[in-house]
């Protein structure tokens, strides 16, 4: 299949259930009564690389993994729950950190690249076999690592808006100063310890919206305020090797990039540079009336774009 009919079949999916996702008769709300809430569903551990990670899991067949991104935890993905555990095994895990887990230390082991090894292991240790990995921003560029470093524990990897690879254009370097300038305010609170005020900052940027945060939900607001204080240690992440366009154009698992229809431009023209550089089969997929946080903004039309990628894989 052509990576121009890849798009198309997902466009369409993705289309048609951002139009229905305000009928209270969809499928996804009807899905969703016969799904154990959030309040209900049992969180688990599973020890890898000296730590134990939560997680929560429900349904059977093909295992499909969700990794958080910046101040979240497994409950960023329950919007998709119910869709997904309709047909897969549904996983979501926090990262070392992040809620509920126990800090081990300070957090001085707070790395992309400790979180890329934790990922794999934690793949290993549910010995499931492989699995379809998905993340989103900060969780899109760690799958989108574990992609290239451990492709044998893969079917499919999904990232959405992972920032894998800076613009080149003259428009995309302007937008990535500009979110990069939001940015340091939310370091600078986190750094003064204004852990509220930095996850504020943080959406705020990352949605380029001053009032972002005030507009969440409290169901929403949680999670970020649970994941405060991981700022911080976030921040004083070195980062990691930079990927070359060259090292993504030889990735062997099958790739989805997705994005918010209303995205902030920073993370569309990154998202526009990596597809140039996968390989030319390539998945895309755009989720209407939403932003970067389209797992939240759109839950139905996000898992839409999900499910018909990962059946074909």
């Amino acid at each position: 299949m052509s990576a121009n009919r890849v798009c198309i079949l997902v466009s369409v999916v993705v289309t048609f259930c951002g139009c229905a996702a305000n009928r209270p008769e969809n499928l996804a709300t009807e899905q969703s009564m016969l799904h154990p809430t959030t309040e209900q569903m049992q969180v688990k551990k599973l020890r890898v690389n000296g730590v134990e990670l939560a997680y929560v899991e429900e349904g059977k067949g093909e295992t499909v993994v969700f990794v958080h991104g910046t101040a979240g935890d497994w409950r960023n993905w329950e919007g998709l729950r119910p869709a997904l555990a309709e047909i897969y095994h549904f996983v979501a895990l926090s990262l070392r950190y992040h809620y509920p887990n126990a800090w081990a230390d300070d957090g001085k082991n707070y790395s992309m690249a400790q979180h890329v090894e934790d990922v794999a292991a934690f793949i290993r240790a549910l010995n499931v076999g492989k699995v379809h990995l998905v993340g989103n921003s900060y969780g899109g560029r760690l799958v989108g690592y574990v992609a290239l470093k451990y492709p044998e524990l893969l079917r499919s990897v999904v990232m959405g808006d992972p920032g894998l690879i800076a613009p080149t254009s003259a428009e995309g370097k302007a937008a990535l100063a500009a979110i990069q300038k939001d940015q340091a305010k939310t370091r600078a609170a986190a750094k003064a310890g204004d852990e509220r005020q930095a996850v504020i900052l943080l959406w705020a940027a990352v949605l380029d919206d001053p009032d972002a945060f005030q507009k969440f939900s409290p169901v929403q607001q949680q999670p970020a305020l649970d994941n405060a204080n991981t700022l911080a240690p976030s921040f004083a992440d070195a980062g990691t090797t930079p990927v070359t366009c060259e090292q993504l154009g030889a990735l062997k698992v099958p790739a989805l990039v997705m994005r918010g229809e209303n995205t902030r431009a920073s993370f569309r023209y990154g998202d526009e540079m990596l597809v140039s550089c996968l390989p030319k089969n390539t998945a895309t997929a755009v989720v209407p009336n939403a932003p970067h946080n389209w797992f939240a903004a759109n839950p139905e039309a996000g898992a839409s774009a999900i499910l018909a990628f990962i059946r074909q894989h």
